[in-house]
């Protein structure tokens, strides 16, 4: 079973610092989890190459075992498709709601692949040539896709995305809306998500520690053991996402302790159930081999 943590906007001013990202090294060495760190290439218009605090941070990410991966050009809400209505729905997304409701026709228009593929090889280049080292996955900022997108990292050689997402729920919590009524996770819904081409797929499950709170540890952890179980029946990989500012940003504690809860949980279920959970990369989960779709 896997279990691939992923964490996103590494770099991105306001949701990243470089203290939190070489914490989250370190609890990750701690559990042994090896993750993948989506990350933006230019923030603010200063490319990471730039940001002399996270070159070194990087480079000991990649050498620990994890996966840098791509995440957008500037992390713009419309570099790449439209972002989902529950992301769109956040409090902090007003002027990104106020920017498609005025500008719906032009966003659309510069989504052709062209266009996507010319961003995608800017951010591409700005991030192999500050590591050194060959970037082959991607995740859309804010989840924001469209068909076009895929077509384009298909043409761009990426070995894997990671835009798509199988639990609207998590969002439900972080957006207060009520009940919380977990979806069902399941093979055909997995499937459903997956890109037809060459490119492998590994849809997201949700995001858990979104400036985590104790009020709502709780049904955030059962919404967790709920989806991390479904996947674990489906034989699909357990794909959560963080980020990196926020996970230590909420109530003091709480976010990584949501971390090692989940982790403990993941490797009893597993164990009853005759498996055993694999921390790894989704670099790594595309060498299994039985391919993205097919992996247990």
């Amino acid at each position: 079973m896997l279990f691939c943590a992923t964490v996103d906007d590494v770099c991105l001013d306001g949701y990243s610092t470089a203290d939190h990202f070489a914490a989250l090294l370190d609890f990750f060495g701690e559990q042994g989890v090896r993750a993948t760190f989506f990350t933006v290439p230019r923030s603010l218009g200063i490319p990471i190459d730039l940001r002399k605090e996270y070159i070194p941070l990087l480079r000991r990410a990649v050498r620990e075992g994890h996966d840098i991966a791509q995440h957008g050009l500037e992390h713009d809400r419309f570099e790449t498709g439209i972002p989902p209505r529950m992301i769109l729905d956040l409090p902090h997304e007003g002027p990104a709601r106020e920017r498609l409701a005025n500008d719906r026709a032009a966003i659309e228009a510069s989504l052709r692949t062209e266009q996507i593929r010319e961003r995608l090889q800017t951010g591409r280049t700005i991030l192999q040539d500050s590591l050194g080292s060959h970037v082959v996955g991607f995740r859309a900022p804010c989840c924001s896709t469209c068909p076009n997108l895929f077509d384009a990292l298909e043409a761009e050689g990426f070995r894997y995305d990671s835009s798509r997402f199988l639990q609207e729920t998590g969002w439900d919590i972080i957006n207060d809306r009520q009940p919380i009524v977990p979806r069902p996770i399941t093979r055909e819904t997995h499937d459903a998500a997956l890109y037809p081409g060459r490119m492998r797929t590994f849809p997201l499950t949700t995001e858990y520690t979104w400036y985590p709170t104790w009020k709502k540890f709780d049904v955030t952890m059962d919404l967790a053991k709920h989806d991390f179980t479904a996947c674990l029946r489906a034989g699909i990989p357990f794909v959560p996402v963080a980020h990196v500012s926020p996970v230590f940003e909420g109530e003091d504690g709480c976010g990584l302790e949501f971390y090692r809860r989940l982790l403990d949980f993941a490797r009893q279920e597993a164990k009853a159930s005759g498996q055993e959970v694999r921390a790894v990369t989704l670099r790594e989960a595309c060498d299994t081999e039985s391919g993205a779709g097919r992996v247990q």
